[in-house]
């Protein structure tokens, strides 16, 4: 008895050492950071998606059949139902203008509410609210207008866990409405084995297609990239902001990038609220940013310069 009991002791105790050994890996796979997440979903090799493709593609007969039965009995129904056609169809238009039109509002809602004709040339103050209800002038010489608009920032934001990031920003304006929006992101990473770093960034020509003395919005299109592991990726990207000056010395900015790095999709969205004196000025505010599934939240604080 003794014998037999000391041999299931033994087995048992060998059982639990392969479990802890198998489970090794499984813990080391899960505590992958942040960044080597991005990356994967960068720079993926699509390697999971052909076990799945045979059992999509194929079809066997007796479905076939079925799909013909099916079609048959699906158009000899149909004499009977053309005014349901007709309504049908009429819906589907009926839901494809509001989608469209509520796609496209953030574009043509902003001139509406604003009356801008999108041509007109707008100047700037040397400063917001110098000589000015908010950061524009229509009237070119007014005291201290200028044709171009220059804006650089530099913000520190932390999630509070194991990412904080430096950031730096350039937007340059002229009174044509043209311009250029280009930002780049320093992101470090606390991991197990360290630390890990990841650069992005982005380069964007843009155009203000909605201004008034207290708003302005632009949108544009240019290349986002990525660097991490000493590997770089490019991909597109489109950019959409808004600056608001509700009254001196508030200064209320939001903007979103939307593209996609390599495999995978970016989103980008930054909403500030901060004050400004003689072109300097500070702020506040919440930062997104996502690649694949990947998210990052920040609570940011920044500093500005306009001139």
């Amino acid at each position: 008895m003794l014998g037999n009991h000391h041999s299931t002791c033994a087995v048992w105790m060998r059982l639990m050492l392969v479990l802890a050994l198998v489970s090794v890996p499984a813990n080391s796979q899960s505590s992958a950071g942040t960044f080597d997440k991005i990356n994967a979903e960068v720079r993926q090799t699509n390697t999971g998606t052909s076990s799945s493709s045979p059992s999509e593609t194929a079809s066997p007969p007796s479905r076939k059949q079925e799909g013909k039965e099916s079609r048959n009995s699906r158009d000899h129904h149909d004499e009977y139902c053309e005014d349901d056609d007709d309504n049908d169809n009429a819906f589907a238009a009926f839901l494809a203008t509001g989608v469209l039109v509520g796609v496209t509002s953030p574009f043509w809602g902003p001139n509406v509410a604003l009356e801008d004709d999108m041509l007109q040339a707008g100047y700037f103050p040397e400063h917001p609210y110098e000589n000015a209800e908010g950061s524009l002038l229509y009237d070119k010489s007014s005291r201290g207008a200028h044709d171009s608009l220059i804006v650089l920032q530099g913000q520190y934001g932390d999630d509070y866990d194991d990412i904080f990031h430096a950031n730096g920003r350039v937007l340059m304006e002229h009174s044509s409405r043209f311009g250029f929006d280009t930002e780049f992101f320093y992101r470090n990473e606390d991991v197990q084995t360290g630390h890990d770093e990841l650069w992005t960034g982005d380069f964007n020509i843009t155009y203000r297609f909605a201004q008034s003395m207290k708003w302005q919005f632009r949108a544009g299109l240019g290349a986002n990239w990525l660097v991490y592991d000493d590997e770089a990726d490019e991909g597109i990207n489109f950019t959409y902001g808004a600056d608001w000056f509700p009254a001196d010395p508030i200064v209320v900015s939001a903007l979103l990038d939307w593209g996609r790095i390599g495999d995978a999709g970016l989103f980008h969205g930054r909403t500030t609220i901060g004050l400004s004196h003689n072109g300097w000025g500070v702020f506040t505010g919440y930062d997104f940013f996502e690649i694949g599934h990947q998210e990052i939240h920040s609570w940011i604080n920044g500093i500005e310069l306009r001139f």
